[in-house]
């Protein structure tokens, strides 16, 4: 999947919530429900969100890619912790307004308008997170797996919001008011469980994360399928970043071969490594760092 079909998708999420957000003001207005007001913030993130989004991908995969190829990688790891980090306000501002609910139920009102607009926005917002999944698998980008998060808790959100919006301005009783609040919580909770997700994803790569097992079996793998290409091991470094995989691999080779049998060997490991990580539908960027005899100087790079 190319850049400029991640760019497109969210350029398509963030029209989508934006010509929404208005209706969601309107109704929003129009109706005493907490539960559509704190769709409203919810949604109100969702454009921010995909916004910073929109412009993170558009940075990535501008002109300026070459000039900051892992540096654009940390970069979609801020966009996520700063995303995070605001709908954390929205979660203290919803909560807020939900314990007023509770502490003052009120049978909901006007709520005709929040109807159409959750139904719209849950159906929406299921359509995107199937199509931002999709994409985020083949581009193992965390600002679109970010995304993906988002629809998916904007459809539950909305879609409760709706029904619970449909239940409260049916009946009169006096417990069915404390539902509106109630379902307030519910999108707040889903909320903080996004919040959760992107704090982890972030702050992980952000202090450069080794790769997973899975992913030290398969350099592990293809170094043993070269046993023979070296005659020492030394250290192995992976880190991961921004959807992106980095390898250094420290290898000592045969002290009587010349310049060229040690670059083919390492041309041969790092094809090797790479092909481990293809199989599995995964990018890597593989490093092959000469470990130094007494009379070399030291970390002397082999191009591969």
């Amino acid at each position: 999947m190319s850049g400029s079909a991640s760019q497109k998708l969210s350029f398509q999420a963030m029209v989508f919530v934006a010509c929404l957000f208005p209706f969601y003001i309107l109704a929003a207005t129009l109706t005493n429900s907490a539960a559509v007001l704190t769709d409203l913030l919810a949604t109100s993130f969702d454009l921010t969100s995909l916004t910073t989004c929109w412009l993170v991908l558009r940075i990535a995969h501008g002109r300026e890619k070459g000039r900051f190829a892992y540096g654009l990688g940390k970069l979609e790891n801020l966009a996520e912790l700063m995303i995070a980090v605001l709908q954390v306000v929205l979660v203290v501002i919803a909560g807020t307004r939900a314990i007023h609910g509770l502490l003052n139920p009120e049978h909901v009102s006007g709520a005709l308008l929040g109807l159409g607009v959750t139904a719209v926005a849950a159906v929406g917002n299921v359509y995107l997170n199937r199509k931002a999944r999709r994409v985020a698998e083949e581009t193992h980008s965390p600002v679109i797996a970010a995304q993906a998060r988002v629809h998916l808790v904007s459809a539950v959100s909305s879609g409760s919001v709706f029904v619970v919006t449909v239940i409260t301005s049916s009946f009169s009783v006096d417990w069915i008011a404390y539902l509106d609040p109630l379902a307030s919580f519910v999108v707040i909770a889903l909320m903080i469980y996004n919040i959760f997700e992107m704090l982890t994803n972030s702050i992980g790569s952000l202090l450069d994360q080794a790769i997973g097992e899975a992913g030290q079996l398969r350099i592990l793998r293809a170094l043993a399928s070269h046993f023979d290409d070296f005659e020492e091991l030394g250290d192995i470094r992976t880190r991961q970043h921004g959807g992106k995989m980095m390898v250094d691999l420290h290898l000592g080779f045969d002290a009587d071969w010349s310049v060229g049998q040690a670059r083919a060997a390492a041309a041969a490991i790092r094809a090797a490594v790479v092909r481990e990580f293809a199989e599995a539908g995964d990018d890597v960027e593989v490093s092959i760092v000469l470990i130094p005899r007494a009379a070399e100087p030291a970390d002397a790079p082999v191009a591969a």
